[in-house]
This record gives structure tokens, sequence and C-alpha cells, in this order.
């Protein structure tokens, strides 16, 4: 390897209104009756049944026909691989949505991937496939680019018909060299990193990280990407994946201060009733500056090598904050007890109404800390909703998210995976939705700020966290089944006649399922990030 990397300068695409018109032409051929406006940042065009939208700080795209992306109820008519490549490949040349590359960047091998959809209902399970995605990674010579600005993605539906595209591309501008860092000496940093781990094995593969396109980016840069397994316990566990500098350009990893050690009797400020709730919480028209929502989040940092984790649930709490709902806890490693989520859950996890985590995880369950053995195994939830009937939902949980590397892996998404609606059900006593990836990831600072966001804009949750996913993680991990090669975010919820909280919007926001008490059916959908 040469002892040198070019760091490439990078500008922002196309942001102007007149873009969005021509992209909505040549996407969905729409020519008039849409409304131009803004949104989370980014310029918006909607029509009753469409949306595009390009974000200014990149000129990043995002659009979707949103009558059929991301709905179970689709049953579409869809195209195998090898014809939806081809189909790709010829809609692409003839509306022309590819940026043109320039050397040496190039597009890579078409990655195939969808939205899958999963219900057991009476001991039967139905899968289906709701879409089909072909995604064009980019590449440096033959280094792929890894993060959220990656690749494009063009997902056909019924009929092949495409009802979404997203991805971003910064041109480049100029390049300059910068001096290499060694492996060995990056090897040593990532082992300063996780010493407090019983790392298993690691490797390390070199790329060039591009940012989501909700984030400006001056420089495309090289990174060594980490992928490892750590044991903890008898459970061997996957690691989000860490990305150090390749070069002397790169921006150094930082770890935030360490929270103070937490006074183990402790108390939530707000102890949250569900029924003191009930009173006011179907209603939109109540508002005040306080809310009787409550957020919390545990999270995994430093004691597990994530340098992202304290600011990525730092930006959900700040979200949730600011919109008037109550901050039980926010208690990251030493401090993140697995106790908060099992036999002390009616004083925190399931005190509050949305609980979002971050750290490391497996398709078996989360890393967290002692009291208790510091992992919390699904089979510790219960063998079935109401079994034994005292966990999340029965006191006030809604919603909770995983956002690490798993727990939502399935045999649909990769071979070992398994049966999530067997493997977690027993997490609904009165919960409505649960949330993670179904695969390894990546370590970052945004999903809870983005994921809040998007919720506060109206949007439901589901939509609000495949969005979030889809927009911060790659496509691909390159690790092996059952936790990749392919990245797919999921959701998982439960329901019976007349209950079905697939649409919840967080509180204030929008509409909410009643509780999904004794439920006679299972469900879950993941779609390719």
């Amino acid at each position: 390897m040469a002892d040198q990397l070019p760091i490439y300068r990078l500008s922002v695409d196309d942001a102007d209104p007149a873009r969005l018109m021509d992209i909505g032409h040549r996407l969905f051929g729409l020519n008039d009756g849409f409304k131009l406006g803004e949104a989370n940042d980014h310029r918006t065009l909607t029509t009753g049944k469409h949306v595009v939208e390009i974000a200014p700080a990149s000129g990043g795209l995002w659009a979707a026909d949103e009558t059929q992306l991301w709905k179970p109820a689709v049953r579409a008519d869809l195209p195998k691989e090898a014809e939806a490549v081809r189909l790709a490949e010829a809609f692409h040349r003839e509306r022309k949505l590819l940026p043109t590359l320039e050397k040496p960047f190039r597009y890579g091998k078409p990655v195939m991937g969808g939205t899958h959809f999963a219900l057991r209902q009476e001991g039967r399970r139905e899968d289906r496939q709701l879409d089909v995605q072909v995604v064009h990674p980019i590449l440096v010579n033959d280094v792929p680019l890894v993060g959220g600005g990656s690749d494009f993605t063009l997902t056909l539906g019924h009929k092949s018909a495409p009802i979404g595209f997203s991805g971003v591309w910064r041109p480049v501008r100029e390049s300059f060299p910068a001096q290499l860092i060694p492996r060995k000496r990056a090897d040593e940093q990532f082992r300063e990193m996780t010493k407090n781990l019983k790392l298993e094995s690691f490797d390390a593969t070199l790329a060039y990280y591009a940012a989501p396109s909700f984030q400006k980016q001056e420089f495309l840069y090289p990174v060594y990407v980490y992928r490892g397994m750590a044991v903890f316990g008898d459970q061997r566990v996957p690691l989000r994946q860490i990305m150090l500098p390749a070069t002397d350009f790169g921006p150094a990893v930082r770890f935030p201060k360490p929270q103070p050690q937490r006074p183990k009797l402790l108390k939530p400020p707000v102890q949250g009733s569900e029924k003191r709730k009930e009173q006011i919480r179907r209603s939109m028209a109540t508002r005040a500056p306080t809310r009787p929502w409550e957020a919390g989040t545990s999270w995994i940092g430093e004691s597990g090598g994530l340098a992202g984790s304290h600011d990525n649930a730092q930006g959900f709490v700040n979200e949730w904050a600011s919109a008037g709902w109550h901050i039980d806890f926010n208690w990251g490693d030493a401090n993140a007890f697995e106790s908060d989520w099992r036999r002390n859950d009616d004083q925190w996890v399931d005190n509050a109404d949305f609980v979002f985590y971050t750290g490391h995880a497996s398709m078996n369950g989360w890393v967290l800390a002692n009291p208790d053995d510091g992992f919390l195994n699904f089979s510790e939830v219960g063998s079935s909703p109401g079994t034994p009937g005292d966990l999340w939902g029965q006191s006030d949980l809604e919603w909770a998210v995983i956002a690490a590397c798993g727990p939502l892996q399935d045999s649909i998404l990769a071979a070992g995976g398994g049966d999530v609606l067997a493997r977690w059900d027993g997490a609904f006593d009165g919960m409505h939705i649960l949330m993670g990836y179904g695969g390894v990831t990546f370590d970052n600072t945004d999903e809870g700020r983005k994921l809040s966001q998007y919720a506060k804009s109206g949007n439901t949750l589901i939509n609000s966290w495949f969005r979030t996913a889809k927009e911060i993680q790659p496509s691909t991990n390159g690790v092996p089944a059952p936790d990749g090669p392919n990245v797919y975010v999921g959701a998982m919820w439960v329901g019976k006649s007349g209950v079905d909280p697939f649409n919840d919007h967080a509180w204030d926001f929008g509409s909410v399922s009643n509780d999904p008490r004794s439920p006679t059916w299972q469900a879950a959908m993941w779609t390719l990030c």
C-alpha cells in the first residue's frame, strides 16, 4: 500500500427548486399539481401521493411514493433480481438519475435488497416481499465508500413501477495527498478503545467516509473500518463498526467526559402513570409548556469503544425535552443498569413512553451494565406476550429503539437469523413497537436526533426510524450471515382486532393506537439501508 492517500475536497450539488421539479418529472412524471415547501431542513415537492426532497447541506435526494413505500398491505407483483437490475440500469440511462462519476470514482456491482414483511397469526407465519431495491454503491478505484452518503438506491414496486429513490453525491473540486497511518498503529488505537471488552476477534478494511445527506461535508477522507466480535458472559456479540482515521488528515476520535457515578437508589424525577396520562393523551387539543409524556435513554459508549453513543443518545433526549417531554433518565456506560430494563423496569424503562438504546447488540439481546449479568437476553423478557406479564408496556412504555447490531435478525434476511416473531414476542406486555436493526451497523452520533426530528414533523414512528437508518447507515457491512452482508433496519409490533400500532405517531404529533394487550398476532417489517 502507498504511504499516502488522496483527500478529496467536495462541493454541494444543486439544491435549487428547479432541480426538485426536474427530479419529480424524471422519476414520477410529475408536471403540475404539486406544492413546493421546506421541512426538516429539506426543500420539498409534494403531491397527495409523492414527495421529493433535496437536502441543501449536500444536494442529496429523497423521493417516495408514500402510498406504496413501506406499506404492509401492499401485495406487489415484483421483478426477479436479474430483471430488476436490468430495469434499474435502463431506467437510469433513460431518466439520467445517477450522477456521472469521473475517475477514480466509479459505481460498483449493484447490491440487491428490498422491503420484507412477516406476520404470524394463529400459529402460522406469512412472509411477503413488498418491493425490490437496486443499490448502486460508489467506489474510489477499488476502495468502497461507507456511511449514509455511500450509494444510490432505486426502489421498484408493483409491476416494476419506481416508488423510491435516494442518494447523495457531492461533486469533487480537487484532491491532495495525506500521510497514511500504518494499520499497526490503527490496530493499537482500536485495542486501546476496546480495552474494557473481551475481544474474540477483529479485522479492518480501508474505505472512504461519505456523510449522510443532511450533513455538510467538506472533505472525503479515508478511514479504517473495524469489525469485531466480543464476549459478554455466555454471549458472542458483534460490535458496532468503528471508523478510525487512515491518514493524518482524518478527524481524531474523542470520547465525551464520563458521567458521574449514579446513586443506586435514585428514582426518576417523574413517576408516570398510564391511568393519569389516559385522561388527556388522546386529545390533540391539549397543549401546555410541559407535556405528560416521558422519554429516556440507556447507552454504552466509552466502555464499549463507541465514541458516538453519548451524542447519539443526547440528541434523542434533547429533541424530546425541547418538545416539553419529561426526560426520566439518560444513563451511559456503568450507569446503564440492566436492572432498569427488567426487575426495576416499573421505575425506569416502563415508566417512560419512548426509550432509546444505543450500544452493542446481537439477535439475542443487547449489552448493558451491572447490576445483573450485563446482557439483556430475549429469554429474560418472557416466552410470549403477557408471560410473565410485568415488563414493557404493562405500566407505560409504548416504543423502544435499539440502535445497535440487532436484535431483529431473521431468516427472511439472512441464513441463521431465526424467527424474530418467536424470539421477541415476550417483550410485548402492552408495548406497541420494538425498533432496531437486522444486522451489524456503524457507530454514529445522529440516529436519536434524526429519528426524533422526523417523528416531531408528524411522520409515523416506523417511517421516521426507517428513513433515519437509510440516511445514516450504508447498505452493506462486510459481515457474514446472520449479521450481514446487507444492513437492514426493522420494526416489530403486535396487535389484535381493532388495535394495530403500525401507524403510531409520537404523542402530540399524530394518532396513537390503544395498547395491544393480549395480542393475537405479531408482525415485523424490514427495509435495506
